[in-house]
């Protein structure tokens, strides 16, 4: 049995940030986060659990453009969805991902791919392109409402590459894209900041939840000492009001191009009605140059 088909996913302190119309709250999500202006992803999400299931269902396609880059191309099924209508439903759609300026500077090692928010004015069923190009795109949120009766989608709002090739979706009546996976960019230093796993019911003797952060593609793409690459299990069980860690990682881990992680929530016993918070901080590490091949 499924689990819900969506997943609260927020990027803080992108690297880029393309709001033309200037609707995004925060300045665009730019926020010092524990004392930091590091990029931060917060990941919420409430569902009763499934015997191993990613965080609001596995997106449609998690489309790889690490070699090259693809543009984007956003559309409802609804012509409610549109930007140039006031009393429209979702006025506009934020991607999350990691993108580049220019294909070919990209490709020509000219360029690197930055995490970056970008976002979309909504043109019903009529497509509408990114102006950035993803190495990865791995969430999308409605961002900007009209005057109608419910502020979220009327419409299945799909994100495409190429179009008609779905890689998430936000479903009509909600305002959050499937997938819990997140991708990083090259180098970038990555930690576990806090967990929160707390019940929203109560929980039988016996029973509780995990939340899985699945490694992949850190340190080395070709890495196999299942050590970096590898798994971080969280647990709550029925014997407290729920679980709640902070300190972060000791040492982060670095990406690599291919570097991700999928988070997965997954029952202890029998099925329960949860509620699963994360908060991962990635930065990039700038310490004076050493000689690491001395005479």
């Amino acid at each position: 049995m499924a689990g819900v088909a969506y997943v609260y996913k927020r990027l803080w302190n992108a690297e880029v940030v393309i709001d033309p119309n200037l609707v995004l709250p925060f300045k665009g999500y730019r926020y010092v986060v524990h004392g930091s202006s590091n990029p931060h992803y917060h990941v919420k999400w409430h569902g009763t659990t499934q015997a191993g299931e990613e965080l609001g269902t596995a997106m449609d396609s998690d489309k790889d453009g690490t070699t090259t880059p693809f543009q984007i191309t956003v559309v409802s099924s609804s012509n409610s969805d549109k930007r140039t209508t006031s009393t429209g439903m979702v006025h506009s759609v934020c991607l999350i991902g990691n993108s580049v300026k220019s294909i070919a500077n990209y490709v020509n090692g000219k360029e690197e791919a930055k995490t970056t928010l970008e976002v979309v004015a909504m043109n019903g069923t009529t497509d509408v392109l990114s102006t950035r190009y993803y190495t990865s795109v791995f969430h999308a949120f409605a961002c900007e409402w009209g005057t109608g009766a419910t502020h979220d989608a009327e419409g299945n709002i799909t994100i495409e590459s190429p179009a008609n090739t779905t890689l998430l979706t936000i479903a009509a009546t909600y305002n959050e894209s499937d997938g819990g996976t997140i991708h990083f960019v090259d180098k970038e230093e990555v930690k576990i900041y806090s967990v929160a796993i707390k019940p929203t019911a109560t929980v039988a003797a016996g029973d509780g939840a995990s939340l899985v952060f699945t490694w992949s593609g850190m340190s080395h793409t070709l890495n196999d000492s299942n050590i970096v690459d590898c798994t971080d299990t969280f647990t709550y069980m029925h014997y407290d009001q729920g679980l709640k860690y902070v300190g972060e990682d000791s040492f982060p881990r670095q990406a690599t191009k291919a570097g991700k992680v999928v988070l997965s929530e997954k029952l202890i016993a029998n099925a329960q009605p949860m509620e699963i918070e994360a908060i991962i901080e990635c930065c990039f590490c700038k310490l004076h140059p050493i000689n690491v091949n001395p005479d």
